[in-house]
């Protein structure tokens, strides 16, 4: 990443889903807690080391995920032969079969997980004032959630956590590991103001670290931003959330790292109605839709896989947070 984004730092044990508060809810907007759901008491994750299963067939399917996401998304300019296999060779340490019983899913799904390990990932969340005073603070409560799992996972692929930034606060989280630091972070935060996303996703993240790495080259490698919001923009010109994302692009577009250095999810929090409207006009954008993906809160995505004859769990909801900005399979069934 380039300077002011400090990944690195001393390893820590890498996590599973984490481990709740008793009585937690692990999302407010998915209802009642979920049979076997990661963060329920009681569950303790599995011993992490040599997974038993890691061989030769291991080895082969994650060089065929990792082999496709590099083409698809064209980041050979990262991952020439040499350093794709020496990703391969680190993912050997994780137990996806473990990984796939913790998030409810086979062994083959959470392999997608592992397209993880080829980005540095910069959440950018929503501080505004409705993420407190709509749905009694659940939407506080989601954002931790969130925040704290696609730290563990990413941790497990990647030691160096993930960066986390804040649409109106000026705290500042680097190299987040771990459940415990997400919910710290997010307990320093004081969220009101409004929701001038664009404006804010170039100042805080696309001009620090995405204009400066290509301007410095210095990219190590691609970027995933992850955005997450409960509502439309306010506070800014319309269209400027499209401009920023276009600006993005064009920015890694003409430079040699190509088009697919920066990866973008916009992802829903809350039951807004015009939030929804807002991203729906983002994935369904003939231009727009074509560099991002956008992840509806989990109800409305079940009952759009639903539709595709496909059972969208709430761990699979997360999957496709993480994943599917890079990994078109999951875009293609909402």
């Amino acid at each position: 990443m380039p300077t002011g984004a400090p990944f690195g730092g001393p390893p820590q044990q890498p996590g599973y889903p984490p481990q709740g508060p008793p009585g937690q809810q692990p999302l407010g907007q998915f209802g009642g807690p979920q049979p076997g759901y990661p963060g329920q008491p009681g569950q303790q994750p599995p011993p992490f080391g040599q997974p038993p299963q890691a061989g030769p067939a291991q080895q082969a399917a994650l060089m065929n995920k990792l082999q496709s996401v590099v083409s698809i998304n064209r980041l050979e300019y990262f991952y020439p032969p040499q350093r794709l296999q020496d990703v391969v060779a680190k993912l050997q340490r994780v137990d996806f079969r473990a990984l796939g019983q913790q998030w409810r899913m086979p062994a083959e799904m959470a392999y997608d997980l592992a397209a993880l390990a080829l980005y540095d990932i910069v959440i950018f969340a929503d501080d505004s004032g409705s993420m407190v005073f709509e749905e009694n603070g659940e939407r506080i409560q989601d954002l931790k959630m969130i925040l704290g799992k696609v730290a563990e996972v990413a941790t497990l692929f990647d030691d160096d956590g993930i960066l986390i930034r804040f649409m109106n606060s000026n705290v500042q989280g680097n190299g987040i590991r771990d459940a415990t630091s997400a919910n710290t972070l997010v307990g320093q935060v004081n969220f009101n103001g409004l929701t001038p996303l664009g404006l804010k996703l170039n100042e805080k993240v696309v001009q620090p670290f995405l204009a400066a790495g290509v301007q410095q080259r210095n990219l190590q490698k691609p970027i995933l931003v992850i955005v997450i919001t409960d509502g439309e923009p306010s506070g800014e010109p319309n269209g400027t959330v499209a401009q920023t994302i276009k600006m993005a692009k064009a920015l890694v577009a003409n430079s040699p790292y190509g088009p697919g250095a920066v990866a973008l999810e916009f992802a829903q929090v809350g039951k807004d109605q015009k939030a929804q409207a807002f991203l729906g006009s983002l994935d369904n954008d003939p231009e727009i839709g074509k560099m991002v993906d956008a992840t509806s809160y989990y109800e409305l995505e079940a009952d759009e896989y639903a539709r595709k004859g496909v059972t969208l769990t709430p761990e699979l909801w997360l999957v496709k947070l993480m994943v599917g900005a890079v990994d078109p399979s999951y875009d293609s069934q909402d």
